[in-house]
C-alpha cells in the first residue's frame, strides 16, 4: 500500500499490504496531514508510487483532492482529514464489494441496507445495498461521489456497491470533516469519493471466491484500456453473486422471538354468539368446552376472542400464554416466532459496467465522457405471509357453513392467512427486487489562459427500482372462507358468477385453523397471496462549471481561487399496483402514487493562501437555493507545518442536509409496518405507520470543527491525533410511532377501529429543537521496521467516542455506550460504542506478503424498547475478531497474483442483542469468511 504524506516537494511513502493497512488508511488523518521527515523514505518496492497530489496537464481533472476545487493545492496542505486508499491496497483485501470497506473504518458506524436490522429497519434490506454512515449521523449525512460527481440515491442513500467495478478504482478518498462549503447538501459528516482509473492500458482480470458457511459469494471482473495521450478509453465489467442467508442458519439469530396480540398466528377467533354443534349442543375441542367459556367470559357486547384451539401444537410452532383469568385454555395469546424464516441477507446477482473516455480535441482542450450501468436481481425469503394488519370494523368471517369451522357459528378471524409453518408448496414469501441504475457524464476541461483552467460537465444519474412482494387480498381471502376459493372459481368482486356454488367443483373452502392448513388444496394460494408491485424512479440532472487559477501573488505566495456554479434538478416518482392503492391488502398499504421534482441552484467559491512558509489558510463558501428555502455553508481551515516533524491543523464549518424531496410534500409519502405497544392495554402487535410529508421542513444544519496534529518523532514512526465535533441544529427527524401513541393514545394521529383496536399511527418529519451532537478523538500510529529484505509495519488506529447526545424531540440524552433503541429514540440514532480500534502487522518479503489484523468494538447497553432512564437489563457484548491473509506475485513479469485469506479467522459470533439477535452496526453473523483471489494483468 502507498500512503501519501506531506512534503515540501517530495512524497513520503510507507509500505504494507493488508486489511489493517486499508483500515488505517481510511481511518487515520495522518495519511493526509503529516509534516515531512528530514529524509524521505523509499517507496515499497512491491507498490507503485502514489498518484501525485498535483497534476498540471490539462487532461487531469480539476478535482484532484476531494474536498477542494483548487487544482494546484496539495493534499498535504489542506487541514481537513483526507484519507486515501489506492487500487493496490484495495485489491489486497478480502472485501467482495466496495461497500464491505465500511466494516473496516472505525469512523463509520454501521451501514444501512445489506443485512437486516429488524429493530430499526436496514434500509433496502430486500436487496444487496450498503451505505456509508460516518460518525453515526445517518446514511444521508455522508455524501457519496463518483469521480467528484453526485450519484443518484436509489435506496434512500447511495449504494456503494452500485458505483463501479472494484477493478476500475484508482483510489478512494474520504473526507472526515464537514464539506457542504464545497459540495453542498449532505456532506455533513464527510465525503466518500470513488475515483476511477482513466489512464489504464492493457487487460486486467480478477476472480474471487469467498466461502461463508451456507452463503458463499463470488466476483469476476475485467478491465480493458486502450489509447494514447490524445484518445483513451477504459472499460470495466463485473459480475457479483451472493447467496442468501436465513436466521435459521446462524445460532445467534435462530431463537424463539415471540409475536403475539391481534396479529399473531395461528390466529385469534372472535365469537359474536354462543358456539354450538349442529345438534345445538356445546362445542368441545381437545376436551375444552368453548360454549361455557363464552357464557362465562363474553363481553357486554356479546363477543369473546379466543386463540386457535391448536395453539401450542408442534405444527403451529407456537406457545399458548393464558391470560390472568383464563381457565387454562382459550383466553390469552398465541405466540409464535417468525425469526427463523426471516433473512439475514438476500440472495443477489449484480452486473456492473463502466467506461471512461477522454479525447484531446486541441492542445490543452479535452472532452471526456463517463458511462456506467448497474443491474441487480435479488430475492428475499421471509415468513410465509404477513400478519393481518388492518381488520376494519369487522374482521374476515369464517361462516358457520364453512365445513372446517368447529364452532358452529360465524366467527371472525385475525391473524396470518398462512400459518407460520407455511402452506403446501409455499414455505417462504418471496420479495423480488430489480434495480437498474445509470450514470452518464459528458464534459470538457482545459486551459483558459494565464494559468487558469476550467471544467464543465453535464450529468444524468437515474435509477428504476421494481419491487414485487406478496400480500393477502382481503376480498379474495373472504371469498375462500365463504367457499369460493381457488383460481378457477367463477367469482367477481360483485359476488359469485353463474353456476358457482360454495365448496363445489372449482370453488374451494379455506380453513385458517392450524389443524387444517396442511390439508388445504395448494391452488388456494391464489386467495392467500397476491403479487403487489412498486415502481420507483429517481433522476438527477446536473450541470456544473468551475474555473480555477491563481488570482494574485502576494508577498511571494500565490492566492489561488476557484469559483463555480451548479444547477441540479431532482425527480422522484412512485407507482403502486392496484392492491396497494386500494387498501384491501391485509398488511401493506394503502399507498398513493406520487411524483415530485425540485430545482437546486448554487454558486460556490474557494480560496487558498500560504501566509508564510508552511502556514496555509483555506476559505470556502457555497450558497444553495431550493426555492422554498436557501442556505449558505462557509468553512475556514488552517494547516501549519510548524517543523518538518510536526504539523498542526484546524477547521470550522457549517454543513447542511436538505429534506428529502418527498419529505417536503403535503401528502402521504410512505406506509410502513412496525411493532406497536398499545398503552391502553399493553398489547404488542404489528400496525401500519402512515408517513406524511411536511412542507414546512427546513434543512438541518450542523456546526463542525476538527483540530489535530501529526508528529514524526523518529524515522519510520508517525503519530496522529484529531479531535472532532459535530452539532446539529434543526435536525430533521421522523416522528417515532411509539412516542406518538404513547403521548396521545386516543389522539387524532392514532386510527382505531370500532372495537378500539389501534389500526394505524400517523407520523411526519419535523425539525427537532436541536439534534444529535457528537464528538471524539481519533488516534493513529504507524511504525515500519526493515530487517534485511523484509519490511515489517505495525499499525494501530483508535476512535474514541466522547459524546453522542440524542435528541428525542422532547429530551436530549447521553447515548454513548448505548444501543440507542429506546421506545422514543429517533430512527437516526445509531448504536454508540465508546471504543473502536484496529491494529495490524504486515510483513512483505520479495514477492510474498503476510498480514494480520485485529478489529475491536466495545460493548453497549441494550436499551431496546425501554423507556429513557430505565435500569439496564442487558448488554450487547464487545466484538473482537482477527483477519489474516497471504499474497504472492509470480510469473515472468509478476503479472499474476494469488491471495488467500480469512476474515474473522476464529469464527467469532456476534454478541447477542434483544429482539434482533445481533446488532448489524457492531458486528456481523457471517462467521469465518475464507477467500481466494486470482488476478492477471497483460
Amino acid at each position: 500500500m502507498t500512503i501519501q504524506l506531506a512534503s515540501t516537494g517530495s512524497r513520503r511513502l510507507l509500505g504494507g499490504l493488508s486489511i489493517g493497512t486499508l483500515a488505517i488508511m481510511l481511518a487515520s488523518a495522518a495519511a493526509a496531514q503529516v509534516a515531512p521527515a528530514a529524509t524521505p523514505l523509499p517507496a515499497d518496492p512491491q507498490t507503485p508510487a502514489a498518484v501525485p497530489a498535483v497534476q498540471d496537464d490539462a487532461d487531469a481533472p480539476d478535482i484532484v483532492v476531494t474536498g477542494s476545487y483548487l487544482r494546484n493545492v496539495r493534499q498535504e496542505d489542506r487541514a481537513s482529514p483526507i484519507l486515501t486508499i489506492d487500487s493496490e491496497s484495495l485489491a489486497k483485501t478480502g472485501v467482495t464489494s466496495l461497500g464491505d470497506i465500511t466494516r473496516f473504518i472505525p469512523q463509520n458506524v454501521g451501514s444501512a441496507g445489506g443485512i437486516q436490522d429488524l429493530a430499526k429497519g436496514g434500509g433496502a434490506d430486500s436487496r444487496d445495498t450498503r451505505s456509508a454512515n460516518l460518525r453515526g449521523l445517518g446514511a444521508g449525512a455522508t455524501l457519496v461521489l463518483l469521480n467528484g460527481r453526485r450519484v443518484v440515491p436509489a435506496d434512500g442513500f447511495v449504494n456503494l456497491n452500485s458505483l463501479t467495478p472494484e477493478i476500475a478504482i484508482e483510489r478512494v478518498e474520504t473526507v472526515l470533516d464537514g464539506a457542504s462549503s464545497t459540495y453542498g447538501a449532505d456532506a455533513v459528516a464527510g465525503v466518500f469519493n470513488v475515483i476511477t482509473n482513466t489512464r489504464f492500458n492493457g487487460l486486467k482480470l480478477s476472480a474471487q471466491y469467498t466461502h461463508i458457511e451456507d452463503a458463499p459469494a463470488a466476483t469476476v471482473q475485467a478491465m480493458w484500456g486502450v489509447g494514447d495521450d490524445r484518445f483513451h478509453t477504459v472499460t470495466s465489467l463485473a459480475y457479483r453473486y451472493q447467496a442468501g442467508l436465513q436466521n435459521s442458519q446462524r445460532a445467534v439469530t435462530n431463537f424463539f422471538n415471540p409475536s403475539s396480540g391481534a396479529g399473531a398466528n395461528p390466529g385469534a377467533f372472535t365469537f359474536y354468539s354462543r358456539p354450538r354443534t349442529a345438534a345445538g349442543g356445546d362445542v368441545v375441542i381437545n376436551g375444552n368446552n368453548y360454549s361455557t367459556l363464552y357464557d362465562r367470559f363474553r363481553s357486554t357486547a356479546g363477543t369473546l376472542t379466543v386463540v386457535d384451539p391448536n395453539c401450542g401444537s408442534a405444527a403451529s410452532q407456537s406457545r399458548y400464554v393464558p391470560s390472568a383469568n383464563s381457565p387454562g385454555f382459550g383466553l390469552g395469546s398465541c405466540q409464535f416466532s417468525f425469526q427463523a424464516q426471516n433473512p439475514i441477507r438476500p440472495e443477489a446477482k449484480s452486473y456492473l459496467a463502466h467506461n471512461d473516455t477522454t479525447y484531446e480535441i486541441a492542445p490543452g482542450q479535452t472532452l471526456f465522457a463517463e458511462i456506467g450501468f448497474y443491474h441487480q436481481d435479488s430475492n428475499r425469503r421471509s415468513v410465509p405471509s404477513y400478519a393481518q394488519n388492518r381488520v376494519g370494523a369487522r374482521p374476515p368471517i369464517v361462516p358457520a357453513g364453512n365445513p372446517y369451522n368447529p364452532f358452529g357459528v360465524d366467527v371472525a378471524f385475525t391473524g396470518r392467512a398462512i400459518g407460520s409453518q407455511g402452506f403446501p408448496g409455499y414455505d417462504y414469501r418471496l420479495i423480488q427486487d430489480k434495480v437498474d441504475q445509470r450514470q452518464i457524464v459528458v464534459g470538457a476541461r482545459g486551459n483558459i489562459g494565464g494559468g487558469w483552467k476550467y471544467t464543465a460537465n453535464a450529468t444524468y444519474s437515474g435509477a428504476d427500482i421494481t419491487s414485487t412482494d406478496r400480500d393477502t387480498d382481503m376480498n379474495l381471502f373472504q371469498a375462500a372462507l365463504n367457499g369460493y376459493g381457488g383460481p378457477n372459481c367463477n367469482i367477481r368482486y360483485s359476488g359469485p358468477g353463474a353456476g358457482s356454488q360454495p365448496g363445489v367443483g372449482n370453488c374451494l373452502y379455506f380453513s385458517p385453523f392450524t389443524a387444517d392448513v396442511s390439508k388445504m388444496d395448494p391452488s388456494l394460494i391464489f386467495n392467500l397471496q397476491s403479487n403487489v408491485t412498486t415502481l420507483t424512479k429517481i433522476e438527477y440532472l446536473i450541470g456544473e462549471a468551475v474555473v480555477n487559477g491563481s488570482l494574485a501573488q502576494i508577498a511571494g505566495h500565490s492566492l489561488d481561487v476557484a469559483v463555480g456554479a451548479q444547477y441540479r434538478k431532482e425527480k422522484q416518482s412512485s407507482a403502486y399496483s392496484d392492491l396497494l392503492l386500494s387498501g384491501f391488502g391485509g398488511f401493506l398499504g394503502p399507498y398513493r402514487n406520487t411524483a415530485f421534482d425540485r430545482e437546486v441552484k448554487s454558486v460556490f467559491a474557494e480560496a487558498n493562501y500560504e501566509i508564510v512558509d508552511g502556514l496555509n489558510l483555506n476559505a470556502a463558501a457555497r450558497y444553495e437555493d431550493y426555492g422554498n428555502f436557501k442556505t449558505t455553508a462557509p468553512k475556514i481551515a488552517v494547516n501549519w507545518r510548524v517543523l518538518p516533524q510536526l504539523s498542526l491543523r484546524g477547521s470550522a464549518s457549517k454543513a447542511f442536509q436538505a429534506p428529502a424531496i418527498a419529505n417536503s410534500a403535503a401528502t402521504l409519502i410512505s406506509n410502513n409496518v412496525v411493532n406497536i405497544i398499545d398503552p391502553r392495554d399493553g398489547t404488542t402487535t404489528f400496525r401500519s405507520v402512515q408517513q406524511y410529508g411536511n412542507p414546512a421542513l427546513q434543512p438541518q444544519k450542523a456546526d463542525v470543527f476538527n483540530v489535530g496534529a501529526t508528529l514524526l518523532p523518529i524515522d519510520h514512526l508517525s503519530l496522529s491525533i484529531d479531535y472532532w465535533h459535530y452539532k446539529y441544529k434543526n435536525q430533521i427527524q421522523l416522528q417515532n410511532a411509539q412516542a406518538v401513541i404513547n403521548a396521545a393514545p386516543n389522539g387524532p394521529n392514532v386510527i382505531r377501529d370500532a372495537n378500539g383496536v389501534a389500526q394505524s399511527v400517523i407520523i411526519s418529519s419535523y425539525n427537532a429543537p436541536s439534534g444529535t451532537g457528537t464528538s471524539g478523538i481519533d488516534v493513529a500510529a504507524n511504525y515500519r521496521i526493515d530487517i534485511g529484505a523484509a519490511r515489517i509495519t505495525l499499525r494501530d488506529n483508535l476512535s474514541y467516542l466522547a459524546t453522542y447526545d440524542v435528541d428525542t424531540g422532547t429530551i436530549v440524552y447521553d447515548g454513548v455506550g448505548h444501543r440507542n433503541n429506546y421506545q422514543t429514540s429517533p430512527l437516526t440514532a445509531a448504536a454508540a460504542p465508546r471504543w473502536r480500534n484496529l491494529a495490524a502487522v504486515d510483513v512483505s518479503l520479495g514477492d510474498h506478503f503476510v498480514s494480520g489484523t485485529w478489529r475491536y468494538v466495545s460493548s453497549v447497553i441494550d436499551d431496546y424498547q425501554q423507556l429513557v432512564g430505565a435500569p439496564t437489563v442487558a448488554k450487547v457484548g464487545a466484538w473482537s475478531v482477527f483477519d489474516v491473509q497471504y499474497g504472492l506475485r509470480f510469473g515472468s513479469d509478476k503479472q499474476y497474483e494469488l491471495t488467500l485469506g480469512m476474515i474473522n479467522a476464529f469464527d467469532k459470533a456476534p454478541a447477542a442483542a434483544l429482539y434482533t439477535g445481533y446488532l448489524s452496526t457492531l458486528g456481523d453473523p457471517y462467521g469465518r469468511q475464507a477467500y481466494i483471489r486470482v488476478g492477471a494483468k497483460f
